[in-house]
């Protein structure tokens, strides 16, 4: 895959996203591999901090860690998966936290690796926030997020529990030996993005 097939990906996906609602910067104008669109600022007007840069009451945690779920959740009633969505890719904005970097962004219905991806992304959340509101460790979201998309019952304003049952049956080993193989392919292709240089 060539850089300018992963720009033009990462930008129809934002340009997917804003139209959603979701709290991505404003895109306003792709030409030549550059793309305009609002800088995102803090209470001060200067540029907003990562997540990683912050320290989090355990109030805060809980608010902004929920008002991702929801994001997570209207990105996936856009189908789209983030698949890299960490704290070093949102940016905590004066009025919230606003996702950034798309270019790992997958079609939840045609790539096999969504359930995976927003399982990781989810859970990246989750220890991220969970460092200031270790409550949030025991939570199960990607889960419950995922089956309610499979099911057709996903919506933005779901209210969700953070609880999730399994469901117990035989082991399938043939599609859990897939399903590591397809987790090692999607890694090593993940390293040799990361090693190719973005402009």
């Amino acid at each position: 895959m060539t850089e300018a097939i992963w720009q033009s990906a990462e930008v129809d996906a934002l340009y997917r996203l804003a139209a959603a609602g979701v709290r991505v910067p404003t895109p306003h104008n792709f030409l030549e591999g550059v793309l305009l669109m609002d800088l995102v600022t803090d209470a001060n007007g200067d540029a907003a901090p990562r997540l990683n840069d912050v320290m989090f009451s355990p109030e805060d945690a809980h608010r902004h860690h929920a008002s991702l779920l929801k994001e997570v959740m209207r990105m996936l009633c856009a189908g789209i998966v983030h698949g890299d969505l960490s704290e070093f890719n949102v940016l905590l904005a004066e009025d919230g936290p606003v996702i950034i970097d798309l270019p790992q962004a997958v079609d939840a219905a045609g790539n096999n690796h969504a359930r995976r991806m927003l399982l990781r992304d989810v859970e990246n959340l989750r220890n991220f926030f969970g460092q200031f509101a270790p409550a949030l460790l025991g939570t199960h979201y990607g889960d419950e997020i995922w089956q309610l998309y499979e099911r057709g019952l996903l919506r933005p304003e779901t209210e969700l529990t953070g609880t999730f049952v399994r469901e117990s049956g035989p082991v399938d080993l043939g599609n859990v030996m897939r399903e590591v193989n397809d987790a090692r392919e999607e890694e090593a292709a993940r390293r040799l993005r990361m090693q190719t240089p973005r402009q």
